[in-house]
């Protein structure tokens, strides 16, 4: 497939993040946000670049989107909600044909590493 019907679906699959500004220079780990200064959160995500997809959901768990894209990999989003159902922050990876994490991007009031019950739909 061509890089330009890929992108195009790639950017679909984002639209739901809204636009996001930033990225890593070539060779490093792919990255967007649209918080700013929230280089802990960004160097958490940075972490699972070339990890596995069941890695990341044996740590995230499983996520409350994901959509199959035609490079046969993957684009997996997590939210995060207040008690109120306000969203705190949406992360999505995107995974390879082989199940391999490759970029990541996220937008949010309060996006931070996971913890016990932060990244699960609320009851």
């Amino acid at each position: 497939m061509s890089t330009l019907p890929r992108l195009a679906l790639l950017s679909l699959a984002l639209l739901p993040l809204g636009t996001c500004a930033g990225g890593g220079a070539p060779g490093e780990s792919a990255g967007t946000s649209t918080a700013v200064g929230n280089a802990a959160y960004e160097a958490a995500l940075g972490r699972w670049v070339d990890r596995s997809e069941e890695d990341l959901i044996a740590a995230w768990g499983v996520p409350e989107r994901s959509q199959h894209l035609t490079d046969g990999g993957q684009a997996l989003e997590y939210q995060r909600v207040d008690a109120a159902g306000k969203l705190l922050c949406s992360t999505l990876f995107t995974s390879d044909l082989y199940g391999k994490i490759r970029t990541w991007t996220y937008r949010g009031i309060d996006c931070r590493a996971p913890q016990l019950g932060d990244y699960s739909k609320q009851p």
